[in-house]
């Protein structure tokens, strides 16, 4: 089946791919708008050019002739008048007359200059500056009338610079008579056919202007016509290809519209077993997070319990003492006086009550009230010291707290404290490891307008690099299994940035520990906690 070209050109266009057409109808308006702008271009500068032709070959020339007709008519004519008339010396009028034919012979050769002007079109001046055109060859739009007229004018100045030689000459001599004869027989004669000619040569400058001019017009209306046409032509053309695209990217939307309906068909079916996943998943993570919670809280139990049993360790020795000395004295045979059993006796309740104090103190410290309040830092870390400090001298570890600026915060007061005996208790595991001389913990509390910190400091060798990392992370440690599961620190994490919005950061520095030297491998844990509700 024989088909014309046109839909020829629309089955070629349709069977390429979107790309392609897209990127053909780019190139198409490219094409168009170069198009339209080098033509644009070449046009302009084509009457540009014709312009400067205009002005410079007639305009310009028309100017200049017409001063030369006013130097003769004016300043030649007029001068001689007024030495007949007697109202200039000669040698005044003669200085006048020089003058006027110096101006006269310079307006003229500049007049002459039009004649080498180049007035070929701007396409024939390309090719002879790359060597195309012979560069000799030039076209000349003077007429033979206008050569000639331009050959009698310059014998005709000529002439009356002779005569103008000569009534000088005839004035030297005295021969006025002579004078006035030879101007007005020879000089205003030819002056007045000089002017005749000037003005004839005028008429055909001018009128080769509008003939120069007419040109420009035919440049202008042809440029527009063209511009017209190759604007018509792409938007016609990009139109073409335009409408095809979208026929094709309507075929492609319904195609993917099914495909989508399709999909997400499946994909309900799909959300519907994982969101019974997710479920389950969800709830395992509640149980892990649950069971490595309880983990840490009988890690610290664990770490609370030693500290009780140290505590207690002297009161009991006490208090055995005291149930011994009832016994000594039997086996001495000293009588039991009322006032020995009454000292005795109250010894041994001032020994249970601070053993019951102990106990409260430690009970308070794992009550699972889980209510948010406002609560002292200061306040709390006090007393987390002092819960702990008799049970770290066991190990040779002190610890001290700076206060710089003390502030309250809301949330939950035990788990907080969990969090600080967990940072304490890592602290002194790296100082028993490392063994340092002094063996040191240091807390500080500051704040500023929005945030409060407290941080953690020890001199127990600081964090390897490698690892500084990943200490926050659910089971890494770097102990033994027997000496820890790895949660404490995640736990922590978990309590300051998803229980009390804060951030939990570990860094390694040097410090100067109060009343102490200058320390270079120290570890620093860094909470930051906002301030208020």
């Amino acid at each position: 089946m024989n088909l014309n070209p046109v839909k020829k050109l629309v089955n070629l266009i349709d069977s390429l791919t979107i790309t392609k057409t897209t990127t053909l109808l780019f190139l198409i308006m490219v094409m168009g708008m170069l198009f339209i702008g080098s033509f644009s271009h070449i046009s302009l500068s084509m009457m540009r050019d014709n312009f400067n032709i205009l002005y410079g070959k007639r305009m310009l020339p028309v100017i200049r002739l017409e001063k030369i007709k006013d130097i003769f008519s004016v300043n030649i004519l007029d001068t001689l008048r007024d030495i007949e008339n007697e109202n200039i010396t000669f040698k005044q009028g003669w200085d006048v007359i020089s003058l006027a034919q110096d101006l006269m012979r310079e307006d003229w050769r500049e007049y002459k200059k039009s004649f080498d002007i180049d007035d070929s079109d701007v396409v024939v001046k390309v090719l002879r500056s790359w060597g195309v055109v012979d560069k000799k060859v030039k076209k000349d739009n003077y007429t033979s009338d206008e050569k000639v007229l331009a050959v009698k004018i310059e014998q005709k100045i000529d002439f009356v610079d002779s005569i103008l030689n000569n009534i000088f000459k005839l004035h030297r001599q005295g021969k006025k008579q002579a004078v006035y004869s030879t101007i007005q027989n020879q000089l205003y004669p030819t002056v007045y056919s000089i002017n005749a000619d000037l003005t004839q040569l005028i008429n055909i400058n001018l009128d080769a202007s509008k003939e120069g001019k007419e040109n420009i017009n035919k440049v202008y209306r042809s440029t527009f016509k063209w511009i017209i046409a190759g604007t018509i032509g792409t938007i016609a053309i990009a139109t073409l290809i335009a409408f095809i695209i979208l026929q094709n990217i309507r075929f492609l939307h319904n195609s993917l519209e099914s495909r989508v309906k399709k999909k997400t068909k499946e994909l309900r079916d799909l959300n519907r077993d994982l969101e019974l996943k997710i479920k389950k998943e969800v709830e395992k993570s509640r149980e892990k997070d649950e069971i490595m919670f309880r983990q840490s809280r009988l890690a610290a139990m664990g770490e609370m319990i030693g500290n009780i049993a140290h505590q207690w360790r002297q009161p009991l020795n006490a208090l055995s003492l005291v149930i011994q000395s009832f016994q000594t004295k039997r086996l001495l045979g000293m009588p039991l006086s009322d006032n020995f059993i009454d000292e005795q006796v109250k010894q041994g309740s001032l020994l249970t009550e601070n053993m019951s104090k102990t106990i409260d103190d430690f009970r308070n410290f794992f009550d699972p009230n889980k209510k948010r309040v406002y609560f002292d830092i200061k306040e709390n870390i006090t007393k987390n010291i002092e819960l702990l400090s008799q049970y770290y001298k066991k190990y040779d570890v002190s610890i001290s707290l700076i206060c710089k600026q003390d502030f309250k915060i809301f949330g939950y007061q035990n788990e907080f404290s969990q969090v600080i005996i967990n940072l304490f208790s890592n602290s002194k595991d790296a100082l028993n490891d490392t063994k340092p001389a002094r063996k040191l913990i240091e807390v500080q509390i500051y704040s500023d307008d929005k945030y409060g910190y407290i941080e953690v400091i020890d001199n127990g060798g600081g964090i390897k690099q490698e690892i500084i990392d990943r200490i926050f992370d659910p089971y890494f440690t770097t102990k033994h299994k027997s000496a820890g599961a790895g949660i404490g620190l995640y736990m922590s994490a978990q309590i300051i940035e998803k229980q009390m919005d804060g951030e939990l950061r570990a860094e390694n520095c040097s410090h100067i520990f109060e009343d102490y030297e200058l320390e270079e491998k120290c570890a620093k844990i860094i909470i930051r906690l906002p301030l208020g509700g």
